[in-house]
């Protein structure tokens, strides 16, 4: 998926259509159009962390070798925002304590699953998500409006962006109904 698409849509909901067809035909922008383009991008990446650490979780699985005990974030590939779980070569689940830096736990090698914040993404970037473009423009719709203070309007992009969530995240399960007696 393109941001640059998702930015397309957000253009519609937050009346800046001219904006959103110069992005989509690729056409130079005017300095207040590149301000606003980059206004709508920066809350494509709050609504990405948002959706990514509360919503649907980027999860990353690595191995490493502790330092005394100690394993630093910085060695691990991703931005880390919650340790999931630490098991030791054998797979066995190890006891473990979080710090702001760094997690210590007693093993020679260990793997670590966790959490990631998304990295920020700009306009041309591409991205993997199971969500639909529209979730994420309900989303930016809420953001920019909350900048522009205009709350009766964030409010309403809110709960289009809350219900949209809440409808992917419920569990789809089949539906038996009783069978039916011919009287």
């Amino acid at each position: 998926m393109l941001v640059k698409d998702i930015i397309v849509l957000a253009c519609d909901f937050t009346e800046n259509e001219e904006l959103g067809k110069a992005i989509k035909n690729s056409d130079s922008l005017t300095d207040e159009q590149n301000s606003i383009c980059d206004s709508l991008v920066k809350c494509f990446n709050l609504i990405y962390n948002e959706i990514a650490s509360e919503y649907l979780p980027i999860i990353k699985v690595e191995k490493v070798k502790p330092v005394g005990s100690r394993v630093e974030y910085s060695v691990l590939s991703g931005d880390v925002c919650q340790i999931l779980s630490i098991s030791d070569c054998s797979g066995e689940r190890l006891k473990f304590k979080a710090f702001q830096d760094y997690v210590m736990v007693d093993a020679n090698e260990v793997e670590i699953i966790y959490q990631i914040y998304p990295s920020e993404l700009t306009l041309s970037s591409e991205f993997d998500t199971t969500l639909t473009e529209r979730i994420f423009a309900y989303g930016i719709a809420r953001e920019y409006y909350f900048m522009q203070t205009l709350f009766d309007e964030a409010d309403i992009w809110e709960e289009r962006f809350k219900n949209s969530l809440q409808v992917l995240s419920r569990k789809k399960s089949e539906v038996k109904m009783p069978r039916r007696r011919w009287i």
